[in-house]
């Protein structure tokens, strides 16, 4: 049997998609929403909007994302636990699929599906790269070195390509899995005691727990024939959180471990260079790329609001032109927007065309 957690933060509207997605899929699933909002006009509309076999628990305090999780799953015995963010829906298939990867391979502690941004499905959110002491170091040095900035930006676009190219294996092994869409296996999830770290508020809470259960020896998985609609959205409100969560983070794995941070911070000490990958000007208002012919036969499009494209949406299309829609560009925040086009296939020192769109 599976259950659902859906954490509710003023989106009744959002956790009553999500949620009405979850019992199509998979009709006897039990679904349960956390209350966070501690607001009585939220409760009553979100109570008001949700399929009546929706089980809601009303959180006494907003207890963060994590420790959300934890009160929804101490609320059921089901032996698979779905993790679903409320502007996330799973499409047909999806549920019976990551189930059935967890059943088969008993080795997986947790599997997640493969992410689409918006509902045509030309272009997917980026799979989640485990964060490391040696990997904050090089995010670092990326950032004021150019030819770090090449190699750092091209590993994590071939990562990506692992899950994004057709063919892909069915199930691809993965060192990070999003906890906005997640299938855990109770029985792994809760060796250790809990499943989330409740120091976490919010961020860094899956890549705890993921980094937890490999030291356990677990093994985690994509199903890229599984898919759910993510239809995320950058905002400036979310960084003050990441950041913080970030150092909860260094600070239980990584602190005093390794010559690293000593490292990281007489590096940080340079200015950070404003553009680590060569970039082109480009206006926004025209978000039109064209393709170098080389390339029209097949060609990755990449987006994000980093400079440094870590972590970018990704579209693999054909055609001498990529065309980037206005309402994608708007989710990515009213800062400068960061665009890379590449052939269909991993690269690793190539320099490929980067375009600043503002």
């Amino acid at each position: 049997m599976i259950a659902s957690i859906i954490v509710n933060y003023f989106g009744h509207g959002l956790v009553q998609s999500a949620a009405e997605s979850l019992l199509r899929d998979s009709p006897g699933m039990e679904v349960i929403v956390v209350d966070n909002s501690v607001d009585a006009d939220e409760n009553r509309r979100l109570r008001q909007v949700l399929d009546p076999r929706v089980k809601v628990i009303t959180n006494a305090g907003n207890t963060g994302f994590g420790a959300a999780c934890n009160t929804g799953i101490a609320s059921t015995q089901a032996e698979f636990i779905m993790l679903l963010n409320p502007d996330t829906q799973v499409l047909p298939g999806c549920m019976a699929k990551l189930q059935a990867a967890l059943e088969r391979m008993p080795e997986l502690a947790a599997v997640s599906p493969a992410q689409l941004w918006e509902s045509s499905g030309r272009f997917r959110l980026p799979p989640a790269w485990l964060p490391t002491g040696i990997e904050m170091w090089c995010i670092e040095q990326a950032w004021r070195s150019h030819a770090v900035a090449a190699r750092m930006s091209n590993a994590y676009r071939n990562l990506a390509l692992r899950v994004w190219q057709p063919g892909s294996a069915q199930v691809v092994a993965q060192r990070a899995l999003s906890g906005g869409a997640m299938l855990l296996r109770r029985s792994a999830a809760l060796q250790d005691g809990g499943v989330f770290d409740p120091a976490f508020f919010m961020y860094y809470e899956d890549s705890d727990l993921c980094w937890r259960l490999q030291r356990a020896g677990w093994q985690l998985g994509m199903v890229t024939d599984a898919y759910v609609l993510h239809e995320w959205e950058h905002t400036s409100a979310k960084v003050d959180f990441m950041e913080k969560s970030k150092q909860i983070y260094i600070d239980k794995h990584f602190a005093g471990r390794g010559a690293w941070q000593q490292r990281m911070a007489r590096g940080m000490q340079r200015p950070a260079l404003a553009a680590p990958l060569a970039c082109q000007e480009h206006d926004k208002a025209c978000p039109v790329l064209d393709v170098p012919a080389a390339w029209q036969g097949g060609w990755l499009l990449e987006l994000s609001p980093s400079a440094l494209l870590i972590p970018a949406v990704g579209w693999l299309g054909s055609g001498p032109q990529a065309e980037i829609p206005a309402h994608l560009i708007a989710r990515l925040g009213t800062g400068p927007l960061y665009a890379r086009i590449g052939p269909d296939r991993p690269v690793t020192r190539t320099p490929l065309p980067v375009f600043r769109l503002a």
